[in-house]
């Protein structure tokens, strides 16, 4: 890695040590954290939702962390979806124009729509999880509106100042820029790629 990739990735690594913070902050405001401990509807339907080179670059420190068997069965895990898209004309390409929105409705309410990392209902990589899923569960700005969990801060939400997403996704993609990568890729061919056989 060269000194200037090293620099991006502690640049990122400084955006989610603010984006903590801010969510300290509202956890301080708000009494608690607002998720059930043993809630992890966030992690469904998202197999194709896009993640940026420098999240996937943090993303595979935590999956180099885990057992060979679990690396394995998270690449299968994704390898099912990414056939059951393929199957429908779903290509990375296409999928990252819209965000993955329209190959949800493909995965939506299978096993193979879960997060590939979502292992017995826990995140294998919780720690290195990229930005989306460290903020879900809160109120964010996303540069169009107000957005939350629908089981979160029911009735609340205009009284926290919200995590500016739209900023934290926005130094994301500078950064991902000055590794070289132009576009997202979709969470289930991104885990294949980082987890070689």
């Amino acid at each position: 890695m060269t000194t200037s990739e090293e620099n991006i990735i502690n640049t990122y690594q400084e955006l989610v040590d603010e984006i903590d913070k801010d969510i300290e902050r509202i956890r301080s405001e708000y009494g608690g954290g607002p998720c059930p401990s043993n809630c992890f509807q966030c992690c469904l339907n998202t197999s194709t939702i896009p993640i940026s080179e420098v999240e996937a670059r943090d993303l595979k420190k935590g999956l180099d962390l885990l057992p060979k068997e679990i690396r394995k069965h998270i690449r299968q895990k994704a390898l099912k979806t990414i056939n059951v898209l393929k199957a429908k004309g779903f290509t990375p390409e296409n999928m990252t124009k819209d965000a993955g929105m329209q190959a949800i409705d493909v995965v939506k309410g299978k096993s193979f729509g879960e997060c590939p990392m979502l292992i017995g209902g826990v995140c294998s990589v919780y720690e290195h999880r990229p930005v989306i899923c460290r903020v879900w569960g809160y109120p964010i700005d996303n540069g169009n509106e107000l957005a939350c969990c629908k089981k979160t801060f029911i009735g609340q939400r205009r009284n926290y100042k919200p995590l500016n997403y739209a900023d934290y996704w926005k130094r994301c993609k500078t950064l991902s820029e000055a590794l070289g990568a132009e576009q997202k890729t979709p969470n289930c061919y991104l885990v294949v790629k980082l987890i070689e056989e």
